[in-house]
């Protein structure tokens, strides 16, 4: 375990590795570091997480609504089933992060690096992605419906029937690949 983490559970008085037990609903996080670390059913809802390092965390399930991941480093990340509503990942890094039935309603994603992320069966409605690098990402039976995609980088990203995109958004000329798998 981390030494930031064996601090962080200290703080709140909670015994080794038990995230589930801990919340830090509204604290100020910013810049802490948990590389690696297993974050499952964490509550940092409303948490100020910005410039916070989470590469390869694992955030299975964990509470992350209105939380600011501004400039946040989840690069390689496992984010399945996670809630993200409302939160703000501007200029975050989610290369290669695994946000797999993830509920990302209305997030921000203005300027983040996206590429290769795994959106499979996100909800992602009214989520903003402007100027967001999407380039190679998975985004088969997600839900983008009302999302804000202009100016965003999606070539090469990945689609299939069941994908629900805004209505003024068009994938073939945004250069998305379908798969009919």
């Amino acid at each position: 375990m981390k030494k930031h983490t064996q601090q962080l559970f200290k703080k709140h008085k909670v015994g080794d590795n038990k995230f589930r037990e801990l919340f830090l609903r509204a604290n100020d996080l910013r810049g802490i570091i948990l590389v690696e670390e297993d974050l499952e059913e964490a509550n940092l809802r409303g948490a100020n997480l910005t410039g916070a390092d989470l590469t390869s965390a694992y955030l299975y399930k964990a509470n992350l609504g209105n939380t600011n991941l501004k400039r946040a480093n989840l690069t390689g990340a496992e984010l399945w089933f996670v809630d993200l509503g409302q939160a703000n990942l501007e200029e975050a890094n989610l290369e290669n992060a695994n946000l797999k039935n993830a509920y990302l309603w209305r997030a921000n994603f203005s300027l983040a690096n996206l590429q290769k992320v795994y959106l499979k069966d996100a909800n992602l409605v009214q989520a903003n992605f402007w100027r967001a690098n999407l380039k190679n990402a998975n985004l088969r039976g997600a839900n983008l419906t009302g999302a804000t995609l202009k100016a965003v980088r999606i070539d090469r990203a990945k689609y299939d029937k069941d994908t629900l995109f805004p209505e003024d958004f068009d994938p073939v000329k945004s250069g998305m690949i379908f798969i009919s798998e």
